[in-house]
């Protein structure tokens, strides 16, 4: 995705793109440029590396082999058709629950069908919620032996399949979390683009007013859902977002991986000075340091065309 933004963004607008079936790509003009004063994203860093060498097995590693899991085992639930040497996704099984025909998952979805399927498939994602007797103390997760028992599949057939290529460790495997943050942050995604899109016929800046709101309360939604269901946040990031809404920004979420790095928040322009200086009073790593300093860590941007070849 960073890479495909890096090429063929366009001035104003987000990009909406889709991965699956094929690389797909649609401009979509924000309108933060329409407000008086206009609107702004302020990145902010929260000063936490993620050390991916020493933490993978425990965090990006899992978040691959949970999300690969409970899409087999959720297929199963739905009656959707995997092979037993399949990696299949999440969002495979979407598109082949959604057609009802394995042979027709790849081919092109339209959006309204997708997000009608979001919104389905949440409520069977609710299954995969462990029964209350195996649930302890509020515990939302499976063993290892629990999750190779829902998959179907043989110990061996399980290991070679999901464990050979990746190390992981966990003493839980949180199958229904991460599932239902996977399609709740994808309907959010047609939320956040279909409120973009509606803004274009606003008359008058209130209704625009509403869009912005509207638009921080998605991101708002967003960070909820990567610290609480896909627990790919951090106390300093949690920390910063709240700071965030606390200072002005309509909203304020994690962005990239997670468990480190930055913050994006959505802000008025004419409030970028203010907003920083309450950052800057409020969140620890940032105390003392100079105004040099803070425009190193926390700065407004727009979005702008990609790269592009410039000939002289």
């Amino acid at each position: 995705m960073d890479q495909a933004a890096s090429v063929i963004s366009t001035l104003n607008s987000a990009l909406y793109i889709s991965f699956y079936p094929t690389l797909f790509a649609q401009p979509i003009e924000l309108p933060t440029g329409r407000t008086d004063p206009p609107a702004v994203f302020v990145i902010a860093n929260s000063l936490v590396v993620s050390d991916k060498a020493v933490s993978a097995k425990t965090q990006y590693n899992l978040r691959v082999v949970e999300t690969l899991v409970s899409a087999r085992i959720l297929a199963d639930r739905l009656g959707v058709t995997t092979g037993r040497r399949e990696k299949v996704t999440l969002r495979e099984v979407l598109g082949r629950w959604i057609s009802g025909d394995e042979k027709e998952s790849g081919k092109e979805i339209k959006v309204e069908k997708l997000k009608d399927g979001l919104e389905s498939i949440l409520m069977e994602v609710e299954g995969l919620k462990p029964p209350p007797e195996k649930a302890t103390e509020g515990q939302l997760g499976v063993t290892l032996e629990e999750m190779i028992s829902l998959s179907g599949l043989t110990e061996p057939e399980f290991h070679q399949l999901y464990l050979s290529w990746v190390e992981v460790e966990a003493a839980y495997f949180h199958l229904y979390a991460r599932a239902k943050h996977v399609f709740s942050e994808a309907l959010r995604v047609f939320q956040f683009r279909d409120l973009c899109l509606e803004s274009r016929y606003a008359s008058h800046s209130s209704s625009t007013e509403e869009t912005l709101q509207a638009l921080g309360k998605l991101m708002n939604e967003s960070h909820k859902s990567c610290s609480d269901l896909f627990d790919c946040s951090c106390p300093e990031l949690d920390e910063l977002t709240a700071l965030a809404r606390a200072s002005g920004a309509y909203g304020s979420r994690l962005t990239g991986a997670g468990w480190g790095g930055c913050t994006v928040s959505l802000v008025l322009e004419s409030k970028v000075e203010e907003f920083k200086k309450k950052l800057k009073e409020g969140y620890p790593k940032y105390q003392g340091m100079t105004e040099e300093e803070l425009n190193g860590v926390v700065f407004a941007t727009k979005p702008s065309s990609g790269a592009f070849v410039l000939k002289l």
